[in-house]
């Protein structure tokens, strides 16, 4: 059944290099994006060793300053999230670090919403970009 929850993060994330506008549109427009992860070095002592794939539906992003973006993520109950965004050493692929190629981290991650359906979960993100 947790397959099919939808979950709606916000991070901050900071970047290597100064991030341009490119970057952020690159990210915004990455749609249904499949990713795979090894069980993460930060949980291994308690997850079984695995490869999920789980899918990334939708990202938006907001320039904090030239290194620090705020990244709002829709994607499947289950991932993690903060594995998407640093790569944990190459154990998730593709991550943000890898699609902007640049070193990136996170420093905050909040979970903003549980969705039941990718419907319900598109309409809510894309009623909150048109009210922003």
């Amino acid at each position: 059944m947790e397959s099919t929850k939808i979950k709606e993060y916000r991070c901050v994330v900071w970047c290597s290099r100064k991030v341009e506008q490119k970057d952020l549109e690159l990210l915004a427009s990455t749609k249904n994006l499949k990713v795979f992860q090894n069980t993460p070095i930060r949980v291994l002592h308690r997850r079984t060793l695995k490869m999920r794939e789980k899918e990334i539906y939708h990202m938006k992003c907001e320039p904090l300053n030239e290194r620090f973006f705020l990244l709002d993520v829709i994607s499947s109950a289950g991932t993690y999230i903060k594995e998407f965004v640093h790569g944990d050493l190459g154990r998730t692929v593709p991550n943000v670090g890898s699609l902007l190629n640049a070193e990136c981290d996170i420093l905050q991650l909040d979970v903003m919403n549980l969705y039941n359906s990718t419907e319900a979960a598109f309409a809510a993100f894309e009623g909150a970009a048109h009210s922003a």
